[in-house]
Order: structure tokens, then sequence, then C-alpha cells
């Protein structure tokens, strides 16, 4: 066999291949094993644990703070009283975080290397890859004067880190998890950092991997090289960093984008299979099978709970049956979908659910986003709506099935409701909802929600804290607005001046006659943008396609005290968006002393549809 990048390699005087099994090499394994014990690697394995911890514990904390926030702000009065100096202190520092994190990335740029949209996400990538590689390069011993001596240290250290990972793969990869348990943070948004995890990961394992290599080239060419892993500490290693290539490469957004049916299936195999071979390869080794007993812990815990919480296997009178469903199209090759029979779920504003229609669709699962919100007299009268733009895949089949009839019923199994936000849009003085095309669907619940407790509040003669709501809707065909018409009716009707709805029709056609009115609404709470036609009451469609960051800053002068900004739809729209609420940051840091209130928080959620 060629032995091709041999050399003579000789450490105290000890030729390391030539003799392996002499007296004066066991002397020199000793000394080297006694100045950096292999064992010793093993806390760099609890390096990686405490880091994922304490990130976890500083985001739990902040998700108590803003939740107790809100809960003073709303039920107890806060909002007529000045802030103390810890929570100006705190405003002003997440007001900095905000201005900085939610500013957007090149979309195209980011798909292609798999890289977050917002430079917070980002930064906290780049920081903690750079506490990782710290860790794993900084210690100077990186490999042993010889591999019969052996591990090298460097391989040691990177393969518990790996390792040390593994539990936080399969905590993110659940969509009931207990991060977002304790973060508030939904499994839709953690799927980056689970996909980072996993990147990272494959990049521990290469350095784990290529000392062995190159030192066993090195000392004896590829005949030592064939020694040195033909035995079963070596070989064992191939099955999971093959299946974890496949997984880190399946999990690229453009590839899931494209393909989700059957990435999704795909995925689940795989890191079935990744997680038995890792326990089979590192077996009783430095006790690393640990990390591995955990994430099986917290892995099967959150499985049983999805199970047992948000599926069919939910122990109640609907175990293991289907929920009827009718299936109508809508205007512009669209249709929404209708579950009855939802008397046992409960959901909030901003979530979504998975469908999986029985009959030829029973292996495909989807998420839409909830464009209803639970009825709050009866129960047994809720139903979940989601309205569907058919593309390519299930959408896309499912729709072509519907072609021949108007109204079509279904059967469909439901797994949900996941993510929405923990913030309260009750606990904010201003509640701006901007979305495009079917991304309404996140926006409309907030609505409806908001605008039925204003008009409760106005009823029962209380008080209530939204007091501006501006919802925009950015849309290719006039004709879309049917399918949320009477839900903008309804919210103007009950919550009348408290609410501006403006609606952008983006494509060419000619502006109609009559009806135009100028182009600053009554409240004064709409952009200048041009002309419009008063659609009814409160309702306004523009014929243009606005620009969406100046429809933010436009709000500047109308925010009070708290504000919260939904948006969802296009990339480029919750981009503009998450940039326009990053400039208007410098309002909580620069409070004019005119208002007769400071502004203490401008928020912001998104919801993509990139799942």
């Amino acid at each position: 066999m060629l032995q091709f990048f041999k050399r003579n390699v000789i450490f105290e005087g000890v030729d390391c291949y030539a003799n392996r099994t002499s007296v004066e090499f066991q002397e020199a394994a000793m000394r080297s094993q006694t100045a950096m014990p292999g064992p010793s690697q093993v806390s760099f394995g609890n390096y990686t644990i405490f880091f994922g911890a304490g990130i976890i514990l500083a985001a739990c904390i902040k998700n108590i703070w803003f939740q107790v926030a809100d809960s003073r702000y709303r039920n107890n009065g806060q909002q007529t009283k000045s802030l103390s100096f810890l929570e100006s202190f705190v405003a002003t520092l997440v007001s900095n975080s905000r201005y900085i994190g939610y500013k957007p990335i090149n979309s195209k740029i980011c798909t292609l290397l798999g890289l977050p949209t917002s430079v917070g996400s980002l930064l906290f990538i780049l920081a903690s890859t750079a506490y990782l590689a710290c860790y794993c390069f900084v210690p100077s011993y990186w490999l042993r004067g010889c591999s019969g001596f052996g591990r090298p240290p460097i391989c040691v250290r990177a393969g518990v880190m790996a390792a040390a990972m593994t539990p936080f793969i399969y905590i993110l990869s659940g969509k009931s998890n207990v991060i977002t348990l304790l973060t508030g943070i939904s499994y839709e948004k953690l799927n980056g950092f689970h996909r980072w995890s996993g990147v990272m990961t494959l990049a521990l394992v290469l350095v784990h991997c290529i000392p062995f290599v190159y030192q066993a080239l090195l000392e004896g060419g590829s005949t030592f090289l064939a020694e040195t892993f033909s035995s079963e500490a070596f070989w064992s290693g191939y099955p999971p960093f093959i299946l974890l290539v496949l997984l880190c490469l399946g999990g690229n957004s453009w590839f899931r984008a494209r393909v989700y049916e059957g990435f999704l299936h795909l995925h689940w195999m795989c890191g079935i299979a990744y997680f038995a071979t890792l326990v089979w390869h590192i077996h009783k080794v430095l006790n690393m099978q640990r990390y591995m007993w955990g994430a099986l812990a917290f892995w099967s815990t959150q499985l049983i709970y999805r199970a047992l919480v948000k599926t069919t296997f939910k122990p109640n009178a609907l175990f293991l049956k289907p929920r009827p469903a009718i299936v109508t199209m809508l205007p512009k090759d669209s249709y929404e979908v209708v579950v009855t029979n939802v008397a046992d779920m409960e959901w909030k504003a901003g979530q979504h659910c998975f469908l999986r229609f029985t009959g030829s669709r029973i292996l495909d699962n989807h998420p839409f986003s909830i464009s209803s919100i639970p009825c709050t007299t009866s129960t047994d009268s809720n139903k979940l709506r989601f309205i569907i733009v058919p593309r390519k895949g299930f959408t896309g089949k499912l729709h072509k099935e519907l072609e021949s009839t108007i109204i079509s019923k279904k059967k469909v199994y439901l797994d949900g409701p996941y993510g929405g936000t923990v913030r309260d849009p009750l606990a904010f003085n201003n509640l701006s909802l901007i979305s495009s095309g079917s991304g309404v669907t996140v926006c409309i619940p907030f609505l409806t929600y908001v605008t039925q407790h204003i008009a409760q509040s106005i009823a029962n003669g209380t008080e209530f804290i939204p007091k501006d709501i501006h919802f925009v809707w950015i849309i290719r065909h006039e004709e879309h607005i049917d399918w949320i018409r009477d839900e903008l009716e309804q919210a103007v009707t009950i919550a009348g001046d408290y609410v501006t709805i403006d609606i952008y029709i983006t494509s060419r056609r000619k502006f109609p006659s009559g009806n135009i009115i100028s182009a600053t609404s009554s409240s004064g709470n709409t952009s200048n943008f041009g002309e419009k036609k008063k659609f009814s009451d409160g309702i306004y469609i523009h014929y243009e396609k606005p620009k969406v960051t100046d429809i933010v800053l436009s709000s500047a002068r109308y925010l009070r005290r708290r504000a919260m900004f939904v948006s969802s739809g296009s990339e480029s729209i919750r981009g503009s968006v998450a940039s326009g609420v990053s400039s208007l940051q410098s309002l909580v840091l620069n409070n004019d002393t005119e208002r007769s209130s400071p502004i203490e928080e401008i928020f912001l959620h998104s919801e993509g549809f990139g799942w």
C-alpha cells in the first residue's frame, strides 16, 4: 500500500511508529498522560452544559420580568405611575438590545448560508460559536508526542463537547419543549438555534476526527491509518457522523422550503438513528453516556407531553378520532378550512396548528395559523378557522382536489396549538398589526381579541389600556378582502375610533372613480401615501405598494407608554417592520420631555411561515 504522508516522527528518542512496543515508548506514554490526563478533558463537557443552562436561565428571568410587568401594567394601574430606577434601567437596556437585535439581515444571504434573519440572533450564534471555539482550541495541549501515548487532548475535548451538545439538540427539536416553557420563546423561533446546535456539533465532530487521521498518516502512513481505524472505537463513529451530516444538510432552509414533507419524515428517522448509533459509539467512554440519557429523558418527556396534550392521543372523547372540517373555496385560488368540535381546545391569538387530513393526505402534516379566537360565551360554538393560499406540496395538492367543488367536507387530525407570544396585547397602549397576503391570519385574531375586550370594557364602564389600534394589510387583489371582511367590519363597529384599518392593493389597476378622500384619515393615524378610497367607516383602501418602514416610523407621533407591533407575511414585509421598530427604539432611549408620559417599551412580535 502506498505510504503517503509518512515520515519518521521521533519523540524523546523514540520512533513513534517503529518502537511502539519498547519500554522507552511506554515510559514516554506515562509521562504524557501524567502531564495531560485524558479524563481531565471531561470538564469541557460541563463547560458546554453550564453555558447553555446559563443562557436559558437568563431568558427565563427575562420572560418572568415581562410577564410580571404586563400583569402589573394591566391590572394594578401601573400605567399612571412613573418608572422606578430599576424599571428605567431595564427599559433602557432592553431598548438598546432591541435597537441592534431587531435589525434585519439580507434574506437571500441568510437562506443560502442557513443563518438567522436578525442581527440579534446572528450575534448570539457568533458569540456562542466563539465561546465553544475558545474552550476547544485555546488550551495549548492539542496533540501528544506520539499517537500511541493516548488520544490527542483536542480530540477528546471536541468529542466530549459534541456529546454535551446532544441534550440541547433534542430539547430544541420539540414543538413542546422545556426551553419554550421556561423562556416563552416558541419552538419555531428556537428552530434556528436547533439547526445551529447541529452544525456546531458537526464542527466539533470534525475537530474530534481530523487529528486522529493527521497523526496516524504522519507517523505510519496509510498502513498505520488502516490499523488505527480498524478498532470498534473508531469505525463505530462512522454511522453517527454520516447521519449528522445528512441532518445538517437536510435542515438547511433552502432544502426544507422545497421538499418540506420529505424533509420532515427523513429528519425524524435520521434523528432516531443518530441518537442510537451515537450511544453505541460513546458507550462507557469518559462517562459521556450521561449526556445521552439526559437528552433521552427530556426528549421522551416532551414527546409524551405533546402526544397526550396536543395531539389525537389526548385522553378524551376524541382519542384517535379525527374532527369534522368544512373546506370552502375563496376568491383568487385560496380556500378556508373550518374545524368544528373543538370544545376541548384552548388557544390564543397568533398561534397555529398542524393539520393532517384523512384519506390520501394522511401522511402530510402542515402548519397553519389560526385566524379565529375562542368564543367567550360558549366553548361548544368554538371553531378553528384557517385561510390557506396554495403553493407547492401539500397545499397545492389539496387545492387541486377541491377545484371541482365549492364546499367539501373533510376529516382532520389536529396537532396544537403552538406558537404565539406570551406577551399580553391588552397591556399595551398602541397595537400595530402589519401583514401581507395570507399572513393576515396571524394578525386578525389580535385585532378581534383586542377590539372585543374594548367593547366589553365600554359596556361594563371599566378602563382599558389599548387606545390606538392600527391594522395594515398588503394584498395583491381587492377580492382578498372577502377573506376577513366580516372580522374587519365587526372590529370597526364595536371599537369605533380606537381602530384604523388601511388595506393596500398592490396589483396594477386603474384607481376607482368616486368616494375618493384625502390622504389622512380622521383619526390622524394613517400614513400619507397618496389617494385612497373609503371602503367603510374606519376602513381605507390604497391602490399602491406602500413603504412599510415609513408606515412604522410614522407611528412615532402617536406612541404612548407601551407599544406592540405584530408582523407577518413575506420576509420583505417582516424585515421592513423589524427595521422600523429597531429605529423606533430611540424613542425609549431619548424620551421627549414634552410627552405626558415616557415611552417604556416598543415590542415586536414577528411570525414567519418558514417552519
